[in-house]
């Protein structure tokens, strides 16, 4: 497998942004708090603007996006040494690769330079998420229940923080 570049999205990239999300909506959408049937009538600039507002690092192989992560700061005065990372995916051909780890190798030195937390939210029963984000030192501090609803569905929703000083 050729090896994945990971890199901050430019407003250049929003095509891509707006693909692989999309991907993401379709591929796992109990994953999600949107839905694919929502985002596709979304405009190109509401994508420019996602990338405007926060930091979106995404996983090429070959010029081609495979994985994203979204990473949002805070900005009022008491808290914005926080910041939520959210959008995580990785195309199901290229899972199990590592893709998701370097993904949140870089997350991780973003933060280390601009933030002193990061909170995320990920959907009770994703094992290998939640394994994931445990290796790399977050810490489970509570449940959501009920978080998402689709239909007469829930899913709850475990809430991690990671303190990087």
């Amino acid at each position: 497998m050729t090896e994945p570049k990971i890199r901050l999205l430019e407003l250049a990239d929003a095509q891509d942004f707006r693909d692989i999300r999309l991907s993401a909506l379709k591929e796992s959408p109990e994953m999600f708090g949107s839905t694919y049937a929502c985002e596709e009538k979304l405009s190109i600039e509401v994508f420019e603007a996602r990338l405007r507002d926060a930091m979106v690092f995404g996983a090429y192989i070959d010029k081609e996006i495979v994985g994203l992560s979204v990473l949002k700061q805070d900005g009022g005065p008491k808290d914005a040494h926080k910041a939520y990372l959210s959008g995580v995916f990785v195309a199901p051909e290229q899972r199990g690769h590592g893709i998701a780890e370097k993904l949140l190798l870089a997350v991780k030195r973003y933060a280390n330079e601009h933030m002193e937390q990061i909170m995320l939210t990920v959907v009770d029963g994703n094992k290998a998420a939640i394994s994931l984000y445990e290796k790399h030192g977050f810490k489970i501090y509570g449940v959501e229940p009920r978080a998402l609803k689709e239909g007469t569905e829930y899913r709850d929703e475990i809430l991690m923080a990671l303190i990087l000083r």
